[in-house]
């Protein structure tokens, strides 16, 4: 009897969710039908009951999934801590980000680079073509001079010295006038400047990328990561892991390939007089002499004893050039071009020279501007090294050009 009534009572909680009547007809078993009717206390009962049985059931999931939320969250906490982020389907590192915005820094700089390539190849332009035309110009006014001993004529002797003064007011105008080369300084400048902060923003972004690696290898064996990352994957529909993901190695590929338009090396140097450093430096067919850096000097220039050592050794047909010399001299020195200079593992075909005098024989050989213009460059006075870098355009070619300029050495 108490089972049925039990029963009875389970019927009369569904009835109640129904809105039905208290007193209702139910089934008993397998007999006929019977009509009962609660008490009030049976049906007030019934309705507490139901209303734990409700409680019970929403509660118990609810506590659950608190229960998971709490533990989701202990996990992000522990992670975030470590400096990983849920990014796509992998927990990275945050400073993945800040190598990707240094290789967009990277490219604005390359793209300045180039240029101020273009504007620094443009002024040398005009300087070499201002050059080639004082050249012709005193060819020109050697002729004239040469016609002017041998004609007897009064007229012609005239017309040949009106010509020569024309000839030397725009050779004397020439001289004066040196914007042009005022523009290819800054122009070089510039370059250099932007050229010096392109490799050493690049060599930062390796450093900060291989330092992201590290880090990554250390994540991977820590057990409070592995567990956090569980522990959070519970939470999601589908679970993440540990990075660096594919975009990172998409990074990584690109950082490489700017590498690769960069060459850089460290060479060795040893002290000379007047605290000057001495290099070896490689002439034409690998004829290597000892030069002296001097970075205020415009050309390399060398002595004549030297010259011929390296198959330079001046002739009559060559061109003279005006140098000045440290103490304030001007000297008249042979302009010749080396068919290939080479300094450590860096190159540069025809480079422009100054040849001493064979007067001069104590001429130090100096390593100038004609040579290192084309290069990033500084000196470690601590540790003795002559640091190099050379960057590449994007079609593979060098991002300077030799080009014949006049020049002075000190």
């Amino acid at each position: 009897m108490m089972r049925d009534r039990s029963r009875l009572l389970a019927d009369s909680l569904m009835c109640n969710f129904l809105h039905v009547s208290s007193k209702c007809t139910f089934t008993m078993g397998d007999g006929p039908m019977k009509r009962v009717r609660f008490s009030t206390r049976e049906y007030v009962l019934s309705i507490i009951i139901a209303t734990v049985c409700i409680c019970l059931f929403v509660s118990i999931p609810a506590a659950t999934a608190a229960k998971d939320d709490t533990a989701a969250d202990n996990a992000k906490e522990v992670l975030e801590g470590k400096g990983l982020r849920k990014l796509g389907s992998y927990f990275s590192l945050t400073e993945e980000v800040d190598v990707k915005r240094a290789l967009r820094e990277i490219e604005l700089l390359r793209k300045k680079l180039r240029d101020s390539q273009r504007n620094l190849d443009d002024a040398d332009e005009v300087v070499e073509k201002k050059r080639k035309l004082t050249i012709d110009y005193l060819q020109q006014r050697r002729d004239l001079r040469a016609r002017l001993a041998r004609t007897t004529s009064v007229k012609v002797h005239n017309q040949l010295v009106t010509a020569l003064n024309e000839l030397g007011d725009r050779i004397n105008l020439m001289h004066q006038d040196d914007s042009d080369k005022q523009q290819a300084k800054q122009a070089r400048a510039t370059h250099e400047t932007l050229q010096a902060e392109y490799v050493e923003k690049l060599l930062k972004t390796r450093k900060l990328y291989d330092q992201v690696a590290e880090k990554y290898k250390d994540l991977k064996v820590d057990s409070d990561v592995s567990k956090a990352i569980e522990t959070y994957n519970q939470s999601l529909s589908k679970p993440c892991k540990l990075g660096p993901g594919l975009s990172y190695a998409s990074l990584g590929r690109k950082l490489k390939k700017i590498e690769d338009t960069v060459l850089s090396e460290s060479i060795d140097l040893r002290k000379g007089g007047g605290n000057l450093w001495i290099v070896p430096v490689a002439f034409n067919e690998g004829k290597v002499q000892p030069m002296a850096i001097d970075t205020g000097a415009s050309i390399i220039s060398m002595p004549w004893n030297m010259a011929a050592a390296i198959g330079m050794t001046p002739t009559p047909s060559d061109e003279q050039m005006q140098v000045s010399l440290a103490d304030g001299r001007i000297v008249t020195a042979t302009r010749k071009m080396a068919t290939k200079v080479r300094v450590g593992k860096f190159t540069v075909e025809n480079v422009e020279c100054a040849v001493m005098p064979q007067e001069f024989t104590q001429a130090a050989p100096l390593l100038g501007l004609s040579f290192f213009k084309h290069f990033t460059f500084k000196i470690d006075n601590a540790n003795a090294k002559l640091v190099m870098s050379k960057v590449e355009s994007l079609d593979g070619k060098s991002s300077g050009k030799s080009r014949r300029k006049r020049g002075s050495s000190r």
